[in-house]
């Protein structure tokens, strides 16, 4: 190239003679286990959990977690070969820590809560866990009763095992409101025939779940009524049609659950939610029209929270009220079976779900 040449030009020349890369096809990207030299994989334990939802500082709180090994050794391994062998990709029995943060981020500001083992888990394999807990006096800086922490759990916190990767044997927050050690007590589910006449014979089956953190036997049992009344509202002129006695109505926190379920629309109920048989009952037969309904510890002998974690139980005297009546024109009624019918399954008296519930815990 001349002296003259423009300097760019002489740079461009120069860039031409080097090789032109564009039209060679990389090779893919791959995601490879960890391999030692004898060929096998490590294990490596990623973890997920939730807790109950609300917790007293010094109480009870139940946690769940689920470890897992996603480790999956795909070579022979030499030393292994024997029957029953185990695989250097399976974990041996671990710890796991739980962290309590005012934040839904884990720092270094989180405090440790409690400590327990989980078993071995093999290769591509799940364990979940369920433990009770107790948390600690209440640490300086997080709140008091009306806030709320989240809960953090890291498996194999004490490296007792060789893993592939350590980097994600942290969970996601748990979020746990924190509230006075007193229960929360809501009536979620009154199961009586769909229609109702007075006089007609019924067997209702009451639901009492506990949002709260305490349980109900520190003060004593609760009462439970089932109660008639001429309005929607529990007053002067209502009757008692059934009282029953329920020992203990564990909290909410010592239930753990990824959503808080204030209804009653689980399949299984959860341990805060105890059921009542109430047995056969024979209806009022006047007036003509009236409401039936659950009313919970009527002497109000039971102190309670009032609120959890913005969810407000209804404290109606009066729940789930159930309109009984007017009479029906040749309508049978509600518990009796017709003469002459074969009955198969079920017979009557049956909840409006078609399906017995159980008995009271």
């Amino acid at each position: 190239m001349l002296p003259w040449i423009h300097r760019r030009s002489r740079r461009n020349g120069r860039a031409r003679c080097r090789p032109n890369l564009t039209g060679v096809e990389s090779l893919e990207t791959r995601a490879l286990l960890a391999n030692t030299p004898l060929g096998h994989s490590l294990p490596d334990l990623i973890i997920s959990g939730f807790a109950g939802p609300a917790a007293s500082w010094g109480g009870p709180i139940q946690v769940t977690v689920n470890v897992q090994n996603i480790a999956a050794g795909s070579q022979p391994e030499p030393f292994n070969q024997q029957a029953g062998a185990t695989s250097d990709s399976d974990a041996a029995a671990s710890q796991v820590s739980v962290y309590a943060s005012t934040i839904p981020r884990f720092t270094s500001h989180a405090v440790l809560v409690s400590e327990f083992n989980v078993p071995a888990l093999t290769q591509n394999n799940l364990e979940q866990v369920s433990q009770t807990i107790t948390l600690p006096n209440r640490p300086a800086g997080f709140p008091g009763d009306g806030g709320r922490v989240y809960l953090f759990f890291q498996a194999n916190s004490n490296g007792a095992i060789q893993e592939y990767n350590t980097k994600n044997n942290f969970s996601g927050p748990s979020r746990v409101f924190i509230e006075a050690p007193l229960p929360e007590l809501s009536a979620v589910a009154l199961d009586v025939p769909p229609v109702m006449q007075p006089g007609d014979t019924i067997n209702p089956t009451i639901r009492i779940a506990n949002f709260g953190t305490a349980a109900t036997n520190l003060q004593g049992p609760v009462t439970v009524d089932l109660v008639a009344s001429v309005t929607p509202g529990f007053g002067p002129g209502s009757s008692i049609l059934g009282t029953y006695t329920v020992a203990n109505i564990p909290a909410a926190s010592t239930s753990a659950s990824q959503v808080q379920i204030t209804g009653d629309t689980n399949l299984n109920p959860q341990s805060n939610i105890v059921t009542i048989n109430g047995g056969i009952i024979t209806l009022p037969t006047s007036p003509a029209k009236y409401y039936i309904g659950v009313v919970i510890d009527p002497q109000n002998k039971i102190k309670q929270l009032q609120s959890v974690g913005g969810f407000r139980a209804g404290h109606s005297p009066f729940s789930l009220a159930h309109v009984v009546g007017p009479p029906i024109t040749n309508l049978p009624p509600a518990g009796v079976q017709p003469s002459g019918t074969v009955v198969t399954g079920n017979v009557f008296p049956f909840p409006a779900s078609n399906a017995s519930i159980g008995m009271a815990n």
